[in-house]
């Protein structure tokens, strides 16, 4: 069965390359664009520790984001642009001039509960370009990787990390809520 239990064994034996798996799964899962990553982060926590996991983990995200509006943008952007208004942050972000484009894209990748694939393919067919996306998709990830993360290692070691579960809950709630009053 899959979990990140067994995928984390997987990387343990696969030694220097077991980064560049991870990477590559990361991006996979970036260019599919509906399964959660909280799996390989999970994975990569219990590979390569807390730090390392976190970095990788954030490194995924971030070179999937950007591989996946590259092949979003040169691929699918004349099809999908006739299905974005079905999406709400996809009209937002499409819709949005300037500096707005950045913040918007910025703001939905700090909330781990949006789908990432809707933010990129929301990215790749509004007026923003690579450099500026990546540096949304960098910052904006920052803190819902460090979510997925003390999750993931809290869930670990259950028995000692109880309070780092349970603030990080908090934390999360207080940002959906917080999302929810704007």
């Amino acid at each position: 069965m899959l979990s990140a239990e067994w995928l984390a064994n997987i990387l343990e034996n696969l030694g220097y390359w077991a980064i560049i798996i991870s990477l590559l799964l990361s991006i996979l899962v970036a260019i599919l664009g509906v399964l959660p990553s909280i799996f390989i982060t999970g994975a990569n926590v219990l590979a390569f520790g807390f730090y390392n996991g976190l970095l990788i983990s954030w490194m995924g995200e971030v070179l999937g984001a950007g591989i996946s509006f590259i092949l979003y943008r040169w691929g699918i952007k004349r099809y999908i642009e006739k299905l974005g208004c079905t999406y709400p942050i996809i009209k937002k972000v499409t819709e949005a001039r300037g500096i707005k484009v950045w913040l918007l894209i910025f703001e939905a990748r700090l909330l781990p509960f949006v789908p990432s694939g809707i933010v990129t393919l929301a990215g790749a067919i509004s007026i923003i370009g690579l450099f500026p996306f990546i540096l949304a998709t960098a910052l904006g990830k920052l803190p819902s990787i460090l979510l997925e993360v003390l999750i993931s290692h809290g869930l670990i070691v259950i028995n000692h990390g109880w309070l780092t579960v349970i603030l990080t809950v908090l934390i999360l709630l207080t940002l959906i809520l917080f999302k929810f009053k704007k």
